[in-house]
C-alpha cells in the first residue's frame, strides 16, 4: 500500500502547510473524469493517472468499493481505513462506516473509534447497525445494549423497537447494570405504554391504544371501556367510544362495529338528555347520529338510515356544517334510490347552509351538478357549474366541473364549445384522471413515456456531490431526505426532482410535484416521470407478473397508491406494507398460494407483500371478467360491495357510474389507481395507443 502511504504523507504535508489557514474541503471530479477512472479501474487501465489530490482519492474510493464487491476485505480495509483518516475528505466517515465493516480491529480501537466518533446524523443508521454486530461478534455487552438502543431512532417498524430495546434490558440485566435497566426500562414504556404497569386516568387510553396497535383487541377494549364508564370528561369518553367500536372494524367483524356504532348515540344521546344545553354534548351527539347513519347505509339498510337523519334533521341541534352534512347525506340515499327531484330538495336544503367546512361545501355543489346531470337538465348543470367554479379554488373539484359540464354540452349539441373544455382538461393536465378521459373524448393518442437523460449537474451541496460521484446511493438518499426542505424557488425545486431520481427516494418526488403551479406541473412530470412514476423491486414485480397472470403496470399502479413504495407503511385500518394488505387476508392469501407468514410483521417484507397484493390482484380479476373498476374496487372495498353498487347504480355508462360510488374512498382510489395505471402503461408501451371509450367494459 505505499500509494496509500505516500498519499497520507502529501496530505500531512498539504494540511501542514496551510494550518493557519482555514481547511479546505475537496470537490468530487467532473463527471466526465469520473467516467475516466471508473473505466480505467474496470479495465485495469494504469495509464490513467489521477489529476490531484480529488481524483486520487476518488480513485482509492472506487477501488475500495470495488475490493468490497469482490469479497476483498483486506483491500478494502486498507483503503477504507486510511480514507477515514483525511480530514479533507467530506465523506471519511462513510469511509470509516465501510473500514469498520471489513477491518478486524481490535476491542480497544473499536471503543477508541466509538468514543471519538461524531457520525453525521445521515450515516447514524448505518454506523449504528454496523457498530451493533461488531459489539455482538466481539462481545462488548454494553455498547451492544447502547447501540440497539440509539438504532431504534431510525427504525420504522414497531416491532422491530421493541426488539432492539428488549435486547438492551437484557444486556443490562445480564451485566448487573441497575442504572442502565431503570433507563432502558423507561424507555420501553414510551415506546410501547402497553408495557407501563401503572395504569392511570392520564395514561390509560394511550396504553389502550398500543394493546390496539399490537392487535390485543380484548385487552384495548376492557380499557377503552374504564373510560367510557368512568369519570372522564365527555371528549375523553367520545375518543375511548370512536376506538371501542373501530376496533371491530379493524378486526373485520362488521357486525359488531355496527352494533358499537349503535351504542356510542345512545349513550351520548342520555348525556345531551343530562346536559341539554351543554353545546359540546350536543355537537357529539350529531355527529354521532350522522355516523350512525352512514354506518347503517353501508350496511345497506337505506331506509333505517333516512330515519336516522330525518329525526336528525328534525331536532334542528345541528350546526352549520352537521346540518348541510345531514341534509347531504339524505340527499345522497335518495339519490341512490333514483328520486333525483327528493334528492335534489335536500342538496339545495345543504346549500343554503353558510358552511365552513370546504369538504362538505364542495360535496354539497358536486351533488347540485350531478344531479341536474343524471336529470339531463342538461342547461342547469353548465349554469350551476360554472357558478361553483368561480367560487371554488380547489383545481381538482373544478376539473371535475368542467369535465361533467363538458358532457353536458354534449348532450345540448354544442360539440365545439365542449371539445374546447376536453383540450383545455388535457393540456392543463395531462396526467391526471380528468385529463386521460377527456383524451377518449379527444380521441387523442398517447405517447411513450421515457425518462429524460438527467445529468448530473453540482447540487450545490458538496457532501451529496460526493455521495453521488461515488454510486453511495443509499447514503445519498437519506442526505437528501436531511436538506430536502431547503428546496423552495422553482428553481431548486427542479433540480432537487433530478436528486431524487439520482438517489432514488422517489417519495420525495411525488410530494414535491404538488409544489409545482399547475402550469408547469405537466412538463415536469413528464421530464421526471420514472421519478414520479417508479418501477422498484422490478425484478419481484415482474416474475409475480407473470406467475399470476397480472400486468405488472397494474401491480405498480395498486402499489404506487397503497404506500408510495414505502415497505414499512401502515394505515389506520391496519393494513400493512408495499401493497397494503391486512393480517386476516395475507393468511387466507398464505395458506392458498403456499406464501411464507407467520404474523402480521411478515406483511412489512416486500417479497411476501408483492406477491400477496398480487395473488389477491390475480383473483379479483379473475371473479370480475377482468372487468378494471370491479378489480381496483374490490382491492380498496370488497368485491361484496362492489356487486351491489353495480346492481344498485350501473346504468349503462361506467364514467357516470364511477362518480356515483357511494365510498368517497373508493371513488378516489379507483380514479388514482386508472391514471396510474394508463401513465404505468405508456413508460412500458413501444408505440402511441389511444383509449377506447369502451375501456372500463373490455378486459384490460
Amino acid at each position: 500500500m505505499k500509494k496509500i502511504l505516500a498519499l497520507n504523507l502529501l496530505i500531512v504535508f498539504w494540511l501542514t502547510a496551510c494550518s493557519t489557514q482555514k481547511l479546505k474541503t475537496l470537490s468530487p471530479p467532473s463527471p466526465n473524469r469520473l467516467e475516466v477512472l471508473r473505466n480505467a479501474l474496470l479495465s485495469k487501465n494504469k495509464s490513467v493517472k489521477p489529476s490531484g489530490m480529488a481524483e486520487e482519492i476518488t480513485k482509492n474510493y472506487l477501488e475500495a468499493l470495488k475490493a468490497e464487491s469482490e469479497g476483498n476485505s483486506k483491500l478494502a480495509c486498507e483503503i477504507f481505513d486510511d480514507l477515514s483518516d483525511n480530514l479533507s475528505f467530506p465523506l471519511k466517515e462513510a469511509a470509516l462506516i465501510h473500514a469498520l465493516s471489513h477491518c478486524n480491529f481490535s476491542n480497544s480501537k473499536l471503543i477508541r473509534i466509538w468514543k471519538k466518533t461524531v457520525m453525521p446524523n445521515y450515516l447514524q443508521e448505518a454506523y449504528l447497525k454496523t457498530s451493533l454486530l461488531l459489539a455482538e461478534k466481539n462481545k462488548l455487552p454494553f455498547y451492544e445494549a447502547q447501540f440497539s438502543n440509539d438504532l431504534i431512532a431510525f427504525i420504522p417498524v414497531q416491532s422491530e423497537k421493541i426488539k432492539l430495546i428488549k435486547k438492551a434490558i437484557a444486556l443490562s440485566e445480564k451485566n448487573q447494570d441497575s442504572e442502565k435497566i431503570i433507563f432502558y426500562t423507561n424507555r420501553l414504556k414510551i415506546l410501547s405504554p402497553l408495557y407501563n404497569p401503572e395504569i392511570n386516568d392520564k395514561n390509560i387510553y394511550t396504553i389502550a391504544k398500543d394493546f390496539e396497535s399490537n392487535r390485543k383487541f380484548d385487552v384495548a377494549r376492557l380499557m377503552y371501556k374504564k373510560i367510557i364508564d368512568g369519570e372522564f370528561d365527555l371528549a375523553e369518553k367520545v375518543k375511548a367510544f370512536n376506538a371501542f367500536r373501530m376496533s371491530y372494524k379493524i378486526q373485520r367483524d362488521l357486525k359488531t362495529f355496527l352494533a358499537k356504532t349503535f351504542d356510542m348515540e345512545a349513550f351520548l344521546k342520555t348525556e345531551l338528555d343530562q346536559n341539554p344545553k351543554d353545546l359540546k354534548a350536543r355537537e357529539f351527539w350529531v355527529d354521532s347520529k350522522i355516523t350512525l347513519a352512514r354506518a347503517v347505509w353501508t350496511d345497506h339498510q337505506t331506509d333505517k338510515a333516512q330515519k336516522i337523519l330525518n329525526e336528525l334533521i328534525a331536532s334542528k341541534l345541528g350546526n352549520n356544517n352537521q346540518s348541510a352534512n345531514t341534509h347531504f347525506i339524505l340527499g345522497s340515499l335518495l339519490l341512490e334510490g333514483k328520486k333525483n327531484l327528493k334528492a335534489l330538495k335536500q342538496f339545495e336544503k345543504a346549500n343554503a347552509f353558510k358552511m365552513t367546512d370546504n369538504s362538505i361545501l364542495e360535496n354539497v355543489q358536486w351533488a347540485i351538478v350531478w344531479n341536474y346531470y343524471l336529470l339531463k337538465k342538461n342547461n342547469k348543470v353548465v349554469s350551476f357549474a360554472d357558478l361553483f367554479i368561480k367560487e371554488n379554488n380547489n383545481q381538482s373539484f373544478t376539473v371535475k366541473l368542467e369535465y361533467w359540464k363538458a358532457r353536458a354540452l354534449v348532450r345540448l349539441k354544442k360539440n365545439k364549445e365542449a371539445n374546447e373544455i376536453f383540450t383545455k382538461i388535457y393540456a392543463a393536465d395531462p396526467f391526471g384522471y380528468y385529463g386521460l378521459i377527456a383524451s377518449i373524448d379527444l380521441k387523442a393518442a398517447l405517447t411513450p413515456l421515457s425518462a429524460a437523460n438527467i445529468k448530473q449537474t453540482p447540487s450545490g451541496f458538496l457532501t451529496l456531490d460526493w455521495l453521488l460521484a461515488l454510486g453511495e446511493i443509499n447514503f445519498s438518499e437519506k442526505y437528501l431526505k436531511e436538506i430536502n426542505s431547503q428546496f423552495k424557488t422553482p428553481t431548486e425545486r427542479e433540480k432537487a426532482m433530478s436528486l431524487y431520481f439520482q438517489t432514488g427516494w422517489f417519495q420525495g418526488g411525488m410530494r414535491q410535484i404538488y409544489n409545482f403551479r399547475m402550469s408547469s406541473r405537466a412538463a415536469i412530470t413528464e421530464k421526471y416521470i420514472k421519478t414520479i412514476f417508479p418501477t422498484p423491486f422490478l425484478n419481484s414485480v415482474e416474475k409475480l407478473s407473470e406467475k399470476y397472470s397480472v400486468p405488472k403496470e397494474l401491480i405498480f399502479a395498486i402499489t404506487r397508491q397503497e404506500s408510495a413504495f414505502v415497505p414499512s407503511e401502515r394505515s389506520w385500518a391496519d393494513a400493512f406494507g408495499l401493497m397494503q394488505m391486512i393480517p386476516e387476508k395475507g393468511s387466507e392469501l398464505s395458506k392458498k398460494y403456499k406464501i411464507p407468514y407467520h404474523d402480521y410483521n411478515d406483511l412489512y417484507k416486500p417479497e411476501v407483500n408483492i406477491e400477496m397484493g398480487t395473488a389477491l390482484l390475480k383473483e379479483l380479476r379473475d371473479q370480475s371478467g377482468v372487468k378494471f373498476i370491479q378489480t381496483v374496487s374490490g382491492y380498496n372495498a370488497s368485491e361484496a360491495a362492489m356487486k351491489i353498487w353495480e346492481k344498485e347504480r350501473f346504468n349503462g355508462n361506467y364514467l357516470e357510474f364511477i362518480e356515483m360510488i357511494p365510498y368517497e374512498e373508493t371513488r378516489n382510489y379507483i380514479k388514482l389507481v386508472f391514471r396510474n395505471f394508463i401513465i404505468y402503461k405508456r413508460i412500458t408501451a413501444k408505440k402511441e395507443f389511444r383509449l377506447d371509450k369502451d375501456f372500463f367494459a373490455k378486459p384490460f
